[in-house]
Formats: C-alpha cells, sequence, structure tokens
C-alpha cells in the first residue's frame, strides 16, 4: 500500500511571502539571458585608449604636414606613435579617414574664428579685413598646419565641400554679408559674394608656405580690397 507523503507546516510571514512571491513571479532562471555582460571601461582603460588615440594623432599630423596623404603611410604612422597596428584601425580605420578628421576639424575652427571676427564689425568691408587677417593668423600659429596644407592642396580641395562646417561657413558667410553691405541684395547676389570670400580665403591658405611673404594684416588688406572692389557693381565699396 503506498505511504501517503507527510504534509509539512510552515508559518510565519517568511512563507508567506515566498509562496506569493512564487505564485505572482517566473523563477528568475527560467528564461536566464545568454547574451555576454557588458562592463563599464575603467577609468585606467579610458585613459589608456585616450592617450593611444592622442598618440596616434600626434603622429600622422606630423607625417601628413611633413609628406603628405599620399606618401605617409600607417606603418610610420604606428612606428612613429608606438601604440600597435591593430589600435590604429580600432581608432581610425585609415589613413585618409584620419586625414578628414584634421581637416573637418579645421574648417569648424577656421568657421568659428572668422565669424567672431565679422561680429565686430558693422561694414563688410572692416568684416572682411578683421576675419581674413584672424583665418591668417590663426593658420600660422599651428604648428605644422601650412605643411599639411601645402603638401596636401588637391586633398583639401576634394574633401572640404563635403564638410557640414562649409555650408555653415557659407551661411555665416551669406548672413553677414547681407548686414554689412548697405543695401538689400538678392538671394543669388549674397551666395555669390558669400562663395567668393570663401574661394579667396582658401586660395590664400593653399598657397601658405614657409618662405617669407606679406604679413597677416597686410595680405588681409590685399583679400579684402580685391573683393570689396571687385563687386563694386552690386554696390558693396565702403561708402
Amino acid at each position: 500500500m503506498r505511504r501517503p507523503t507527510p504534509k509539512v507546516n510552515v508559518v510565519g510571514p517568511a512563507n508567506t511571502f515566498t509562496r506569493a512571491r512564487m505564485t505572482e513571479q517566473p523563477r528568475a532562471d527560467t528564461h536566464r539571458s545568454t547574451a555576454p555582460r557588458k562592463y563599464a571601461p575603467s577609468a585606467k582603460r579610458a585613459a589608456r585608449t585616450s592617450e593611444a588615440r592622442d598618440r596616434i594623432r600626434r603622429a600622422a599630423w606630423h607625417a601628413f604636414s611633413s609628406q603628405g596623404l599620399d606618401a605617409a603611410s600607417i606603418a610610420g604612422i604606428v612606428r612613429e606613435s608606438g601604440v600597435s597596428t591593430g589600435s590604429f584601425y580600432n581608432h581610425f580605420g585609415s589613413k585618409e579617414a584620419l586625414f578628414e578628421v584634421f581637416l573637418e576639424e579645421l574648417a569648424e575652427e577656421v568657421r568659428a574664428l572668422t565669424a567672431r571676427a565679422r561680429s565686430k564689425a558693422d561694414d563688410l568691408e572692416t568684416m572682411l579685413r578683421i576675419s581674413f587677417e584672424a583665418l591668417l593668423e590663426h593658420i600660422v600659429s599651428i604648428e605644422g598646419a601650412r605643411g599639411f596644407i601645402e603638401r596636401n592642396q588637391h586633398h583639401v580641395r576634394a574633401s572640404l565641400h563635403q564638410f557640414d562646417a562649409m555650408e555653415r561657413m557659407l551661411e555665416d558667410l551669406r548672413r553677414d554679408v547681407a548686414r554689412g553691405a548697405g543695401r538689400s541684395l538678392s538671394a543669388q547676389e549674397l551666395d555669390l559674394v558669400a562663395r567668393m570670400i570663401f574661394a579667396m580665403g582658401l586660395e590664400t591658405i593653399l598657397q601658405l608656405d614657409e618662405r617669407p611673404g606679406p604679413s597677416s594684416s597686410e595680405a588681409a588688406a590685399l583679400m579684402t580690397a580685391m573683393i570689396v572692389r571687385g563687386v563694386g557693381g552690386l554696390g558693396l565699396e565702403k561708402t
């Protein structure tokens, strides 16, 4: 004869809570996730990653400035930086991608500083003169910038127009030309003048090299005069 299973009565609030919990919630291990755990990087690891990235950037900037993008090699950048080849690819993927990082950062710096300079004046001639001067002084102040621009002119021309900073720069120029022109201009006229100003600044910095030349203020005055007098038919000459 089958022996009946004895009943065990456990009393108390703990038992009541446990039974209610088992009734209302599924077992924690019933649907256990098989996905690997993700751990936040430690501060030390983040610092090492940042240091490696900075070392790659310094080595690449030197290579692009002294050799140019075409002649520079990932092997040379890795060797000078002291990081592994795998680390380079993890951070940037290619030397072309890193070159574009530098170029986009430089374009955004130029956009911001020239806009600040133009904000200090109300007439177009003064706007252009002080913004061109700020542009030239900024480029000259950056170690390696003239070599970077001089040795990569074709890449600068080909890549610059794809950046958001380029369109923002043109929009800044259109707005400031409208403010400083002293007369109403059509949207087409504003765009034309803005692109002329941009082209003048770009061509000037593309021709910068280590040889002695006019000072930043002298070059800025010349560029300003050429633009203002060249578009005199639009009524932009300072009165």
